[in-house]
This record gives C-alpha cells, structure tokens and sequence, in this order.
C-alpha cells in the first residue's frame, strides 16, 4: 500500500484548502455580496431582494424612492498570531472594502436614474475606504520615516480612527445625497456629486480596493501566523451605517 511522505500530505491539505478557499470566495461574492471593482456597474439583477414592510415602501413611493441600496465598509485587521511572531517583527495587515448584500437591495420599480442614483452611492463608498487607507498609510510612513524596515505596532495604534474616518466621509456624503439628490431628483446636484465623486477616484486611484482584501473579507481566513485582531472582533464585516 503507496503511504504519502509528510511533506506530499501537507501539500495536498494546501491544495484542498485553497479550493475549498476559492469556491468559498466565489459563492459567498456571487451568491449574497458583490464587492466594488473597476469597470464592474451595478445591474438590475445585482438587486435580488424584494421590499417586506409595506408601510416603508409606501413611504418610499411618496418620497419618489423606487430602489433600496444596502452597501457597507467591511474591514478587517490582523495581528501577529504570537508574541514571537511580534519579537521577530511581523507587522498588521488591514483591509478595508466596499460590500453590497445583494439579498436585502430591491427595486421596487426598475428605472435608469434610481440605478445611476446606487452607482454613486456604491462609489461613495469606495472613496470612503481609499481615505481609509490613504490616511493609514500616510501615518505608518510617518511614523517609520528613517526606519530601514517596517515598524510593527503603529498600524494597530491608529487603524480604528482611519477606518472611522473613512465611514465618516460615507455617512455624511450618502447623508447629502439623499437630502439634495434622491429626494429632489435634481439633475444638476446629481451631476456635481459625480463629478466630485469622479474626481476622487482618480487621486486616490493608488488607494484602491485589491482583489486581496476582497478575498480576505470574503473567505474570512487571515494568512499564516496571523489572527483577527482580538479586540475588533465585534467590528468584522461591520456596516457600519452608510446605508441609506
């Protein structure tokens, strides 16, 4: 009878893991979330939820509201597994990105303008992790300018107030989208958000959102000799309140 060497064992548990990985990563995105991606527009079929409470929906039809978008800033941060880990100078690793759950947005009548309406609000929400990130990173180079490597520890230090920084921004923005667009339906106002919006996708185009954090947020298995950040745990795949 063949018996597989340790080393052959442990390649095929690699193997298995990493399709059970990817097949996790695809069901999860395809069947529930979508996750902001360049060139990837939102479609009336992303939208696979259908309105419960009547009494809301009337007050949708009243305002002239005939869609609901739930999007949210998912994070994460990870941590060095083990004190040694931390001696040998492993550092955080954080990612943010913007989730849609496609089971609870719906449209209630299917119509151009409302779709365009989500697509800022879906945007928004991607300007809103690039601050994140833009501001965490301007602060790890600060505060390791002159290091020949990376400091561990100053990602954690300061990790909560940019990821708060960014969903400040997608609060408040989404906030004035609905007072000044959604509820008014002024085309001008609309087209001065997105070309705001447009604008900040550019310059922090080197900011954006990576197929690694969405895979991260996804399959939720930090890598090798790491873990979730212990005391963020309560925060994981938080929504935080961007919707609207």
């Amino acid at each position: 009878m063949f018996l597989a060497s340790d080393r052959m064992k442990k390649r095929l548990i690699l193997i298995l893991a990493l399709f059970v990985a990817i097949n996790c990563f695809a069901q999860y995105g395809e069947e529930r979330y979508a996750f902001w991606q360049p060139n990837v527009k939102l479609t009336y079929e992303m939208f696979q939820g259908e309105p419960s409470d009547s009494d809301f929906v009337s007050k949708q039809k009243a305002l002239h509201i005939y869609h609901s978008f739930s999007d949210g800033f998912w994070s994460a941060l990870d941590v060095p597994k083990t004190k040694r880990g931390w001696r040998k100078g492993m550092v955080e690793k954080y990612y943010f990105c913007a989730a849609m759950d496609k089971s609870e947005s719906y449209f209630i009548v299917k119509d151009s303008t409302e779709l365009k309406y989500a697509q800022l609000t879906w945007d928004v929400c991607e300007v809103a992790t690039r601050i994140a990130r833009k501001n965490l990173a301007e602060f790890v180079n600060e505060v390791t300018e002159g290091n020949t490597k990376k400091v561990n520890g100053a990602i954690s230090i300061q990790y909560m107030t940019c990821l708060n920084d960014g969903k400040q921004f997608g609060k408040e923005v989404t906030r004035a989208l609905f007072d000044e667009v959604f509820m008014t339906h002024d085309e001008e106002a609309y087209l001065k958000f997105r070309t705001e919006i447009d604008k900040l996708l550019e310059e922090l185009q080197e900011y954006a959102t990576t197929e690694e954090e969405i895979k991260r947020l996804t399959i939720n298995i930090p890598d090798e000799g790491y873990i979730l950040a212990p005391t963020l745990i309560g925060d994981f795949k938080e929504r935080g309140e961007i919707n609207y």
